[in-house]
């Protein structure tokens, strides 16, 4: 009887200390993300108030739709590009198609305003499908050394938008990314929105937020 008193003790006592290093552990230890979460969730909370919410606008204007690979996307993308008279915002993920930088360049030599955020990763290299490498450099240098002016947005895991907004008035977005690889290698689509003023408002108001609060690339 002594004996099976004292086992039921013993095992007692275990299960009471492992439950108790566990809480301690479970209240001491910190997740590695903690931190860039708390930065996300700060940063979220402070997205100004004409960018929140839902935004309802009147369907206007005509929509161009072209997927990829090799659906005419880079070819509707590049008309547009040539067709801008006054600006060119544009929000990227990865920015690596020469096609683009080149039209781009040819812009702003015509007087038109191009400006471009970017992800991080195309400074980085943190994008582990395209590590940043020479040509990487070079091309972004190109367009730096073009006067285009060009900011790093650090402030989220991923800078994830594909946008560009032609004179203030039409509004190229989807899945594709401003790459080779988008055009020739994966399934994307893409929307060109021609002639809504109050979408591309809503597109530009969020654009501009991102705009004040990056920094410029320097080479």
């Amino acid at each position: 009887m002594k004996n099976r008193m004292s086992r039921y003790f013993t095992t007692t006592l275990v299960v009471l200390i492992a439950l108790v290093v566990g809480f301690v552990a479970g209240c001491t230890s910190k997740s590695p993300v903690t931190s860039a979460e708390n930065k996300n969730i700060q940063h979220a909370g402070a997205m100004p108030d004409n960018v929140k919410g839902v935004h309802t606008v009147p369907a206007t204007g005509t929509i161009d739709v072209a997927f990829s690979p090799t659906g005419g996307i880079m070819s509707m993308i590049i008309n547009e590009i040539n067709n801008a008279k006054k600006s060119i915002q544009i929000q990227a993920y990865s920015f690596t198609s020469t096609e683009i930088i080149h039209a781009l360049i040819n812009a702003k030599q015509r007087g038109v305003d191009v400006r471009i955020i970017l992800d991080k990763s195309n400074v980085t290299g943190d994008d582990k499908d395209n590590p940043r490498g020479q040509k990487e450099k070079e091309l972004l240098d190109s367009i730096v050394s073009s006067g285009i002016l060009v900011k790093i947005d650090s402030d989220f895991q991923i800078a994830h938008s594909k946008v560009m907004i032609i004179d203030g008035i039409d509004v190229i977005t989807g899945s594709f990314n401003f790459t080779y690889s988008a055009e020739h290698n994966n399934a994307e689509n893409c929307l060109l929105l021609h002639g809504n003023k109050q979408l591309a408002d809503q597109y530009i108001q969020n654009w501009q937020w991102r705009w004040d609060a990056t920094k410029p690339y320097s080479k």
